[in-house]
């Protein structure tokens, strides 16, 4: 028995787009950027990449480019500030991945003053937080739009509605990013928005293939990295011609399946909020989290069976065939607790006890079951052990 729990880690990928991906690897081998024959062949595969991705996020051919992922587009905006000829104010909300939070934190090794705001007990930022915290010499606001740990959905479009209004009150502009790896796909978002500057997209999320991402960017930067001048200079380097066309594909059956994809999701969700969150022997993340609420994916859940540690009892669930993950899968190697959950107030038992499981469309409700039947049985065996 097989069941994998741990998609916000990585998708289960598509084995058609893989497929897709390697005979596109095979026949647009050359480098976009050379002028013979293979070259160009390169490289009309990748600007006709760059129009369907466009499409499908309705967004410009202009405002694609082509990165090595979620990371790299979070970094490439961050410390593009490092070019700025003044320092300023850069707010970051205090549940960010760590391809935001790290860049942040050398952004104020280098004289940025880098301010944090926290979400509420339910994990979701509000608005009157932003409002306190923005200053006239603000440079940046980034949030998230789908928590990686909690699932929390982040209003982005009004909080950047709230910067808009004040960099015009100001007299300058405030850039706006979003990390939308784990919402591409999963909650509707308007790309659209001119209110949002930049967001960050990566294929692996999507069930496409690893090593590619999308940066949308609709204002003119300074990037840190130099090389070849490819993208526009944004991100030099030779681009993954393969992997960007899986990307492409991945992305426009993940928007298309938008709503089919999130009702199985939901129905899924329920399931185990119904049936977890009834035993006392667990705590749900945030614990006013219901069934069919919309102020969470219902692809992310995140659970303590207190008091267990977490790594105790994902090795457990390992052991049976099941696959959870213990918290952001970029710093599970890291100790202490989850700056996301200490943000949100939690207590150090239950941080320590958080398992993350996390579906996606292939997920199957016998899954579900059989995971809750041994999740029951593995932590009840646990806990009387640790008595």
């Amino acid at each position: 028995m097989s069941i994998y729990l741990d998609w916000a880690a990585t998708a289960v990928p598509d084995q058609d787009i893989l497929r897709e991906s390697y005979e596109c690897s095979l026949k647009a081998f050359g480098n976009p950027s050379s002028v013979h024959q293979a070259g160009q062949e390169a490289s009309a595969v990748l600007e006709e990449c760059r129009t369907r991705c466009a499409a499908a996020l309705g967004v410009k051919k202009e405002e694609i480019f082509f990165t090595s992922g979620g990371t790299e587009s979070d970094n490439i905006v961050l410390l593009s500030l490092l070019r700025k000829p003044s320092r300023g104010t850069v707010l970051v909300s205090a549940i960010e991945h760590p391809a935001v939070l790290e860049p942040a934190a050398v952004l104020a090794d280098n004289g940025y003053k880098v301010a944090y705001l926290k979400p509420g007990a339910d994990g979701i930022i509000r608005q009157g937080t932003l409002e306190k915290a923005l200053t006239p010499d603000t440079k940046l606001v980034t949030v998230m739009a789908v928590n990686n740990e909690t699932g929390a959905v982040q209003p982005v479009h009004q909080l950047a509605e709230v910067v808009h209004k004040y960099a015009q009150h100001c007299g300058h502009k405030i850039h706006f990013h979003c990390d939308a790896v784990q919402g591409t796909g999963k909650v509707k978002l308007d790309f659209a928005d001119p209110n949002i500057h930049s967001w960050a997209i990566s294929a692996h999320k999507i069930r496409g293939p690893r090593g590619a991402g999308i940066l949308v960017l609709k204002n003119t930067i300074q990037t840190m990295v130099r090389g070849g001048g490819q993208e526009n200079g944004i991100r030099p380097g030779t681009e993954n011609t393969a992997a960007i066309y899986g990307m492409t594909l991945a992305l426009e059956k993940a928007l298309a399946d938008l709503d089919k994809n999130s009702t199985h999701a939901y129905h899924l969700m329920d399931t185990l909020l119904e049936k977890l969150g009834k035993n006392p022997a667990y705590t749900i993340i945030p614990e006013n989290r219901k069934p069919g609420d919309e102020h969470y994916s219902p692809y992310v859940l995140s659970l303590a069976a207190t008091p267990i540690p977490a790594e105790v009892l994902a090795r457990t669930l390992d052991d049976k065939g099941i696959c959870v993950g213990t918290g952001s899968a970029c710093s599970n190697r890291k100790k202490g607790q989850s700056k996301t959950l200490a943000a949100m107030g939690v207590s150090d038992d239950v941080s320590f006890s958080r398992i993350r499981i996390s579906i996606g469309s292939t997920t199957t409700e016998e899954e579900i079951k059989q995971f809750i039947q041994i999740l029951d049985q593995e932590s009840s065996i646990l806990r009387k052990a640790l008595r």
